[in-house]
């Protein structure tokens, strides 16, 4: 039973996950190819963030009151299947930017409910198999990102928006058939000896429980941190360095793009083979290591070495594998180790507090690329991003 219920989890996010990156791939391209402005594109990025920012500080309570998890994530398989009928009958800019909105919305609380309860899963029954599920999940959404552009590349020559808007809908149609057979066992209430208190027993609030905890704040501040140096060291800067300062071509640009993906995929199947440890402290050496890449990427474009695409693609494989191991570490130890009676709070406010900074690491390196060469971007987001590691591992070191 344990094994036929992890089948129909990975079916089901698999499956959505595929429409989904269908459906934004050709919400993207028709974007840029009705308005050719760079400005409508920030848009659409931005409407996708502030749902996620100011949702996720809510959802978690819905998540901790919920005793069948698998209603909920039904309820917004449909609601996300209702909400990609807009472009069939009203196309059109607005109704795309209303769609990105809406479909953001219901992810929020989607994934919010599968993180806190994906531990309570009937199958998931030590820390080993939820390590191993969290990265069979990763290979999935890290292998559908390699083939859905590629694929939707190909169909948006002969479909519409609204032909990726029916797939999308069949797809989040064949995800809920598959959640509602999902079996949950019923969640303890009360803390165990691994957990570092309870916030119930406390009395306390759920921030005053988060941040009342070194090693919590730790997380959170490293997260926070880690997310506003990489969209401006890598999201922002490594478009510009391929295409402008290094002149590298459009396949090569793919290429490279393709290798933070393909580190992602190989890196979920090694945690699949090798699960590793699941201690509550977060991975600042691997992040360390992203600020190395970030250096790497900045070193390439002031040396600009004779084969140029080969070493970004290293780095950014490098950057992918790394990323997707925190990403798998973090996670299952929030999940093993924060009380069980206010996960979802805790997890919904850490996702709000790692992206709220997002957007002004966006604005920041625009504005930086404005006035500096491209390569100061990676190298001062690299340097920063290291030196407030070294100090917070520290301090973490001397919580511990």
């Amino acid at each position: 039973m344990g094994r036929k219920n992890k089948i129909l989890f990975l079916w089901s996010k698999g499956v959505s996950h595929i429409g989904t990156r269908l459906f934004t791939f050709s919400l993207s391209w028709y974007i840029l190819s009705q308005t050719g402005s760079g400005l409508s594109f920030s848009i659409s990025l931005l409407v996708n963030y502030l749902p996620q920012i100011i949702l996720s500080l809510f959802v978690g309570n819905l998540s901790d009151k919920t005793r069948r998890p698998n209603r909920i994530l039904v309820l917004c398989d449909v609601a996300s299947a209702a909400v990609c009928c807009l472009p069939l009958f009203r196309p059109g800019l607005a109704s795309v930017y209303a769609v990105i909105f809406l479909l953001s919305a219901i992810s929020s609380v989607f994934n919010n409910v599968i993180d806190a309860h994906l531990i309570h899963l009937d199958g998931v029954d030590s820390p080993e198999a939820l390590k191993k599920l969290t990265s069979s999940a990763q290979f999935i959404t890290s292998g559908v990102n390699i083939i859905a552009p590629s694929i939707g590349g190909v169909l948006i020559q002969v479909c519409t928006v609204q032909a990726f808007a029916a797939i999308n809908i069949i797809s989040f149609l064949l995800s809920s058939f598959g959640e509602v057979w999902l079996r949950y066992r019923p969640r303890q209430e009360s803390g165990t000896t691994q957990k570092s208190g309870t916030a119930q027993e406390k009395g306390k609030s759920v921030l005053a429980y988060m941040f009342g905890q070194k090693k919590l704040r730790i997380f959170f501040l490293v997260d926070s941190l880690g997310n506003f140096c990489v969209s401006s060291g890598i999201n922002v800067a490594l478009p510009l360095i391929v295409t402008t300062t290094l002149g590298i071509s459009s396949s090569g640009y793919g290429l490279i793009s393709s290798s933070i993906a393909v580190g992602s995929v190989l890196c979920a199947v090694w945690r699949m083979r090798f699960p590793g440890g699941s201690r509550f402290r977060y991975p600042f050496l691997k992040l360390g290591l992203i600020g190395g890449c970030m250096l790497a990427l900045a070193s390439a474009a002031y040396v600009r070495p004779a084969w140029p695409v080969a070493v970004l693609c290293l780095v950014m494989f490098a950057s992918g594998w790394l990323s997707v191991d925190i990403n798998i570490q973090v996670k299952t130890a929030m999940q093993l180790y924060i009380d069980p009676g206010c996960l979802g709070k805790v997890l919904g406010i850490s996702t709000s507090i790692s992206h709220i900074l997002i957007p002004a690491s966006l604005v920041i390196a625009g504005g930086t690329l404005e006035v500096w060469p491209s390569y100061v971007l990676p190298a001062l987001s690299g340097s920063v991003l290291i030196a407030a590691l070294s100090v917070l591992c520290w301090f973490d070191r001397k919580a511990a």
